[in-house]
């Protein structure tokens, strides 16, 4: 049986059960506590989803300039990425849309696995280097892209908006 997919907006109820998320679906290469999260949800779109009563994904992203940027993104287990990793970034995408954002950049970590890069090639996105985009995107992403992270990016408007919304 197939139980319907629930995104919301994280609470701090879910703080515990999304760190053990983080944990599991990196396999321990990004440990996380509460502490973290909580940052997590003070200060971006934190957003969870879930299957049936199970926590199956969770993304963090915020928008500025017109830019939004997805820097928390993981789903477990791994095979219901496509289901659930899709709706996430449907409900962050209407959002962005909402706000105006020209593009969703989603910054990953370099050892992010092919298999994760292929989902969002799947969704739209194409890897970019930062060197390559807009000026004002490459000084939005400047805090977000190290050199331990890439990007991926899927334009949301064709035109670049030009005057102050």
């Amino acid at each position: 049986m197939s139980e319907e997919v629930q995104v919301r907006r994280a609470r701090r109820s879910d703080l515990p059960a999304i760190a053990a998320l983080v944990r599991r679906a990196t396999h321990s290469r990004i440990q996380m506590d509460e502490d973290e999260v909580m940052e997590w949800l003070f200060s971006k779109g934190l957003l969870v989803a879930f299957q049936g009563d199970s926590l199956a994904g969770v993304a963090a992203w915020q928008a500025e300039n017109l830019v939004s940027v997805t820097d928390v993104f993981h789903v477990s287990p791994a095979r219901l990425r496509a289901k659930i990793g899709r709706r996430l970034l449907e409900t962050i995408e209407a959002e962005a849309n909402i706000l105006m954002c020209e593009a969703n950049v989603v910054v990953l970590p370099v050892w992010t696995s092919q298999a994760v890069r292929t989902f969002f090639r799947g969704q739209g996105y194409e890897p970019q280097e930062l060197k390559d985009l807009h000026r004002i995107w490459r000084e939005v992403l400047g805090e977000f892209a190290t050199g331990e992270s890439d990007l991926m990016v899927k334009r949301l408007r064709e035109k670049m908006v030009m005057v102050p919304v």
